[in-house]
């Protein structure tokens, strides 16, 4: 499904409605923004990834930062010498 938009004067787009039940988007959703080297963008539903190795199993978040078990075991490790 391919629709046409301009960008407003904040350089801001607005996903059109059928477009965004479409992919299940609804009002606060938080999206991920992909600028690829051929000059497409893609939108899609934000996953949490571990701030240290990228992955996104079992992601936890601790204050502002979003961590994998096994990267808080190596950081625990390092941290507190056990």
């Amino acid at each position: 499904m391919t629709k046409f938009k301009r960008l407003s004067k904040a350089r801001g787009v607005t996903i059109p409605k059928d477009l965004a039940a479409f992919l299940n988007l609804k009002a606060g959703d938080a999206v991920d923004l992909d600028a690829r080297g051929d000059g497409t963008l893609v939108i899609s539903h934000h996953v949490n990834v571990c701030r240290f190795c990228g992955g996104a199993e079992d992601v936890k978040r601790f204050g502002d930062v979003f961590i994998c078990p096994e990267c808080a075991e190596k950081l625990h490790k390092e941290v507190c010498g056990a």
